[in-house]
């Protein structure tokens, strides 16, 4: 997997990608996350790394030997829990907005900055419509500023209707093992 994600970290610098990660195997998502940190930091980015508390820690493990201290500070970490449902839901226009206020700081600098965004969410009525829709509105962000952007979801909690709808606002699919463009 690293060399297909270097190459479409390659491919896409100059425009962007929204990337859908359906996840099945926690060991394989956190070399995966490891691997994508690695080729955006060698490639002199920046990276947002919005992940839940269990599996941060996991991922934060390897970093003292992955990355030096300088590489480190380019990695800017946050708790999913806290991005996804700030107001104790899945809101997408207070996600959108707080999404757009953390990368403003990067794009006014012009400095590139990547995402990793595990989304989770808790039980609340339409969620599976309101994410459907929160990521097509991601797509057209993307689009404007030209972003590079992974949303891993684990695979287990995708029914089939968000699953369409997954596919239908995102460039690529990945896998644990493999990566396409949609």
């Amino acid at each position: 997997m690293q060399s297909k994600i270097a190459e479409l970290l390659r491919t896409v610098k100059d425009s962007g990608a929204h990337i859908f990660y359906s996840f099945s195997d926690e060991e394989k998502y956190i070399h995966n996350a490891l691997t994508y940190l690695t080729v955006a930091i060698e490639q002199g980015n920046h990276i947002m790394l919005i992940e839940n508390d269990r599996l941060m820690p996991l991922i934060e493990k390897s970093f003292p030997s992955t990355f030096g201290k300088e590489h480190i500070e380019r990695i800017h970490k946050m708790n999913n829990y806290d991005f996804y449902c700030y107001r104790r839901n899945f809101n997408k226009d207070t996600v959108l907005s707080y999404l757009k206020e953390m990368i403003a700081p990067y794009l006014e600098n012009n400095i590139q900055i990547l995402t990793w965004a595990h989304v989770e969410w808790r039980d609340q009525e339409d969620i599976f419509r309101t994410i459907g829709k929160y990521e097509k509105e991601v797509e057209n962000l993307l689009r404007q500023t030209n972003l590079i952007n992974i949303c891993s979801y684990d695979s287990n909690r995708i029914p089939d209707s968000l699953m369409e709808a997954l596919m239908d606002s995102h460039d690529y699919f990945m896998t644990d093992d493999s990566l396409k463009k949609i």
